[in-house]
């Protein structure tokens, strides 16, 4: 599963998502998380802390999900990048490795990591943060968010999905935490189970009740089933859109009800990465639908 790009996103979500899963990074006052893209270099930088004052450091974080030999240096080249934009101020770094498995312990930096803890680079192993949420905190909403993520088995994560998906719609969050944690949740579930349709899903959440058992649904599918399965993934990326951008116009509307059910399984990933309502149009733009046959 792809899980970097969605941990950015609960990193910026919430100031206390920011603080439990980095192992303590807190921010004095409000605070801007944000994409750099560097063109001179070809080169993004998707994770900087930039608190609105001054005397509070920046943070530059890269979270690893993979094993990366150079991910060390990297991190230095970023710290460098963002420095270079905003003199003046301090800049540090922060690795989060989803396990020590992806840590390749580079040296002079990783001995002087266990031996300096105001040293200005920081690691943190996402495995061991949660395993302390989970004695500390066994409620709390991210555990439920990670939960495609953290069980193996397929027919336990399938019982217990439901609860967990619940468990995200009731908690006392924010509406865009809300947002958030329902994305990346939905999300790695359909990575896990990408072998069911969407309509099974969403019978699995408990979206849709499950009607299979009679004579007069069966007949229906048996004429209907494609219609249904564009119509569901529609209305699904629709709501994932108006979540994410606010409410969409009549015309982005109708452009993505349009797309066939590939495109739309496409834009149902890309969203994951946009902002604003721009974003959608230019994606849009950049696949156009295909020609009907003649």
């Amino acid at each position: 599963m792809h899980t970097d790009k969605h941990i950015y996103l609960l990193l910026g979500a919430d100031p206390e998502f920011l603080g439990l899963l980095t192992d303590g990074l807190r921010i004095a006052g409000p605070y801007d998380f944000e994409a750099i893209d560097v063109k001179a270099l070809e080169r993004r930088i998707d994770g900087v802390v930039l608190p609105a004052q001054p005397e509070e450091p920046i943070w530059a974080i890269e979270v690893q999900a993979q094993r990366d030999p150079v991910i060390y240096h990297r991190l230095l080249i970023d710290m460098g990048l963002v420095g270079e934009r905003h003199l003046g101020r301090e800049v540090r770094g922060l690795l989060l490795f989803i396990s020590p498995a992806q840590d390749p312990r580079t040296e002079p930096w990783h001995s002087a990591i266990l031996r300096d803890p105001q040293l200005p680079i920081r690691r943190v192993y996402l495995s061991d943060v949660l395993k302390r949420l989970e004695r500390t905190q066994p409620d709390h909403p991210l555990l439920a968010t990670f939960l495609p993520y953290l069980i193996d088995d397929r027919e336990q994560l399938r019982d217990q999905a439901p609860l967990a998906y619940r468990h995200l719609q009731q908690a006392p969050l924010s509406d865009t935490v809300r947002q958030r944690c329902l994305e990346v949740f939905q999300s790695w579930l359909l990575a896990r189970f990408d072998d069911l349709t969407l309509k099974e899903i969403l019978i699995m959440l408990g979206e849709l009740t499950p009607l299979e058992q009679t004579r007069a649904y069966r007949e229906i599918v048996a004429e209907n089933q494609p219609i249904w399965r564009h119509e569901g993934e529609a209305q699904l990326i629709l709501r994932q859109l108006q979540r994410r951008l606010g409410t969409l116009t009549a015309a982005q509307r109708a452009r993505v009800q349009a797309l066939p059910v590939e495109q739309l399984e496409d834009l149902g990933e890309a969203l994951l990465d946009f902002t604003a309502p721009a974003d959608l149009d230019a994606w849009i733009g950049d696949h156009p639908q295909p020609s009907k046959a003649e």
